[in-house]
């Protein structure tokens, strides 16, 4: 189950290349919005592998790190909104509810994040733009 949450990782990797090409001025909203969607069970997965000696270690740490950040959330959402009881081991379909509930949270902050990246650049594009126009017109003169 593990090797299908970590192949959720190249969703984002996939749109962002995938925007080069189709939809350059939305490439960091569309790769944040993916990427929040996907990182807590992303996470979760490479967790598993800190079975694998010396090098799955490394990669169940950094698992471990991005899951205290990204999959607590939505289960202190829940769980203070009545969703589920605290302190219960969890289920399958409670783990599953918890993860679309990160999906919601952090696809919605990486895609903000996302979104100011693209309108920053943007300016920074249009301020290149309006240079660039003024020194030809300064060349033509």
């Amino acid at each position: 189950m593990s090797q299908y949450l970590i192949f959720l990782a190249i969703i984002p990797f996939a749109v962002f290349n995938l925007t080069k090409m189709y939809s350059p001025r939305r490439r960091y909203l569309l790769t944040g919005l993916l990427t929040g969607l996907v990182i807590a069970p992303v996470s979760m997965g490479l967790i598993e592998y800190t079975y694998v000696p010396i090098v799955g270690k490394a990669i169940g740490l950094v698992g471990m790190l991005f899951n205290l950040i990204h999959g607590s959330v939505g289960y202190f959402f829940l769980v203070s909104f009545g969703g589920m009881e605290p302190g219960v081991l969890l289920t399958n379909s409670q783990l599953v509810s918890i993860n679309m509930v990160n999906a919601l949270i952090w696809g919605s902050y990486y895609g903000m994040v996302g979104f100011n990246i693209d309108a920053k650049l943007a300016t920074q594009d249009q301020a290149e733009e309006h240079a660039h126009v003024g020194m030809v017109k300064q060349k033509a003169v």
